[in-house]
């Protein structure tokens, strides 16, 4: 197997391991979601936000090295959001702001794991 080979093997299989636990990240968001519907997580005490953040800076900080340039810029877009608000009162208008960037980098993410297959 020539080096090229090997490299490109090797972010294959990054990029797997990668959208595995994009994956279960965006698992987790959609129950967290779920839970702040439902009147069991507060939005105003940063819990929602501060994970949104969280997990959005974990997959920021592979996409772009994996070429997953949209999923780098939806991340950067989720970031700025709330970093922009650091002492904010979160409404539920900011938190559907959120969800609708949330269910957009689910979308890329879902889009990039069938480009896998």
């Amino acid at each position: 197997m020539s080096k090229a080979d090997r490299y490109q093997q090797i972010i294959q299989q990054t990029r797997i391991r990668f959208l595995a636990d994009a994956s279960l990240k965006m698992q987790d968001l959609q129950h967290r979601f779920e839970d702040y519907d439902h009147g069991r997580l507060s939005a105003d005490q940063r819990t929602l936000p501060d994970c949104i953040h969280r997990h959005a800076h974990a997959i920021k900080g592979l996409a772009l090295t994996l070429s997953y340039e949209d999923i780098d810029h939806i991340c950067e877009e989720i970031l700025n959001y709330i970093l922009y608000q650091p002492d904010h009162v979160w409404t539920a208008e900011d938190i559907h702001t959120l969800r609708k960037m949330v269910i957009t980098l689910d979308q890329l993410l879902t889009q990039a794991s069938s480009a896998q297959v």
